[in-house]
C-alpha cells in the first residue's frame, strides 16, 4: 500500500476514535442542502459597481455544453457586480460557443489542444486585478466572489474548498476531509483558483500542459515564495464526473500520479 494513502487511513480512523470526525459530518450534512436547487439561487447585488476592483473568470472549454450553462448563470447571478467572464473554447463541436456568447462571454476560440494553453490565453487576454480560473461544471454560491475578494488580502493565489453536487454523502464526507486536514495550500486545483494581476506577470500557467495545469502551478508558485491562502469556509459546487473516472480513492485522496 501507498505511503501516503497509508497515513491517510490511520489518520481517518484517529478522527474516528477522537470524535472529531462527528463535527465534520455535521458541516457536511450542511453543506449538502447547497446541492440543492433552490438553495443555488440568484443572489440581490447588494455590492455598489463603483470602486470595486474587476474580476475576470476564465473557463477553458472543449465540448462542455451539458455543463456550462449552469456555471454562467451561477456567474450572473452573483452579488459581486464587476466581473468579465472570459470562455477559451478548443474546437467544441457541441453547443459550448453559443452558450458563451448567449451569456455575454468574452468568447476565443483556440485551435491548440491542452487545457494549460486554454487558461494562459484566457488569463493574458484578461483585464481584472483578480483572474480566477474554473472549470466548466462548477457552480458559484451567489456571495462566492464578494466573500473571496473581501478576503484575498495580501495573499497572491487563493483558492477554496469543494462540494459534489451529484456526489453522495460519503463523496462528500471525503472531499471535506481531504480540504480540512491533508490539503497542502499549495494544492491548487482547477475549479477555483484565484490569482493576483501582478503575481501571473510572474507565475503563468504552463501553456504546454495538457492536464493538471492547475496542480503543476500551484507548485510554481510556492517555489517562488508567492503567498498562498486555501479558504475551508468558502466552496464551490463541482461535478463528480472525475471520480466517476478515475474511482473514489485515487481521486478524493489524492492518490492520483501529479
Amino acid at each position: 500500500m501507498d505511503r501516503r494513502l497509508l497515513r491517510y487511513i490511520v489518520h481517518l480512523i484517529f478522527l474516528c476514535i477522537s470524535g472529531k470526525i462527528l463535527k465534520d459530518i455535521f458541516e457536511v450534512k450542511r453543506r449538502v442542502k447547497c446541492t440543492e436547487k433552490e438553495d443555488i439561487k440568484k443572489g440581490e447585488k447588494t455590492d455598489s459597481k463603483k470602486d470595486l476592483p474587476l474580476v475576470s473568470i476564465v473557463i477553458p472549454t472543449k465540448n462542455e455544453a451539458e455543463f456550462i450553462e449552469r456555471l454562467l448563470e451561477s456567474i450572473k447571478n452573483q452579488t459581486y457586480q464587476n466581473i468579465e467572464t472570459i470562455v477559451v473554447d478548443y474546437e467544441s463541436d457541441d453547443a459550448t460557443p453559443e452558450i458563451a456568447r448567449k451569456f455575454g462571454c468574452r468568447l476565443i476560440e483556440v485551435s491548440r489542444r491542452g487545457v494549460g494553453y486554454a487558461t494562459h490565453v484566457g488569463f493574458e487576454a484578461a483585464s481584472g486585478e483578480i483572474v480566477i480560473r474554473t472549470d466548466a461544471d462548477a457552480i458559484f454560491p451567489p456571495d462566492l466572489i464578494s466573500n473571496v475578494v473581501r478576503k484575498i488580502g495580501d495573499s497572491d493565489v487563493y483558492h477554496v474548498s469543494h462540494q459534489y453536487y451529484d456526489g453522495s454523502f460519503v463523496i462528500n464526507l471525503m472531499a471535506y476531509l481531504y480540504d480540512k486536514y491533508w490539503r497542502k495550500p499549495w494544492e491548487t486545483t482547477g475549479h477555483f483558483i484565484a490569482v493576483k494581476r501582478e503575481l501571473y506577470r510572474k507565475v503563468q500557467f504552463n501553456p504546454e500542459m495538457i492536464l493538471d495545469d492547475d496542480w503543476e502551478f500551484g507548485q510554481r508558485a510556492k517555489n517562488s515564495n508567492a503567498k498562498i491562502s486555501f479558504d475551508l469556509e468558502n466552496f464551490v459546487l463541482v461535478s463528480s464526473r472525475r471520480i466517476i473516472k478515475t474511482g473514489l480513492l485515487r481521486y478524493i485522496l489524492g492518490f492520483r500520479k501529479r
